[in-house]
């Protein structure tokens, strides 16, 4: 009896230990190959806009991007473990996943733009946030059009 209570908390124990993860992982694969694309716009955003070079530009926006999703997605995955128990049925993933990206947004924007004032101490400092708003702007508005298409796509296949 106790080997059996304690199995079957083990096992529901264990569903309930995923439950506070962001559905957004849910699209991680999609999300890593977008990245490419991304840091490409967002290295182009900041050469033109802080008028740096290629390799700084491209460098500027690995590091960023590397840090604003370590640190994120530390933070949402600890944040999202307050809430549980919300289905994983077809229309809340893709939803879940545009409602997360917009407070995701707002951290990427500040997280770069501190380590851009850090690390570009040559550039005009007025123009680090309006380069690193304008960079997040596109990479969100792709990751939005993600989340979109697989809404999209379980109604087209009947799953909503």
């Amino acid at each position: 009896m106790i080997v059996r209570v304690f199995f079957h908390h083990g096992i529901s124990s264990t569903y309930l230990a995923n439950s506070g993860i962001p559905f957004f992982t849910q699209s991680i694969t999609y999300q890593f190959y977008l990245l490419i694309p991304i840091l490409v716009i967002e290295a182009y955003i900041h050469r033109k806009i802080l008028k740096l070079g290629i390799g700084r530009s491209l460098s500027i926006a690995l590091s960023t991007n590397i840090f604003s999703t370590l640190l994120g997605g530390t933070f949402f995955v600890l944040l999202s473990s307050s809430y549980c128990c919300l289905s994983y049925s077809f229309p809340l993933l893709p939803l879940e996943l545009m409602v997360t990206l917009v407070p995701m947004f707002l951290m990427s924007v500040l997280l770069e733009a501190a380590l851009g004032h850090l690390a570009l101490k040559q550039v005009d400092r007025s123009q680090i946030l309006p380069s690193f708003v304008r960079a997040n702007i596109f990479s969100y508005i792709m990751l939005e059009t993600l989340a979109i298409a697989q809404l999209i796509k379980g109604y087209i296949e009947g799953r909503g």
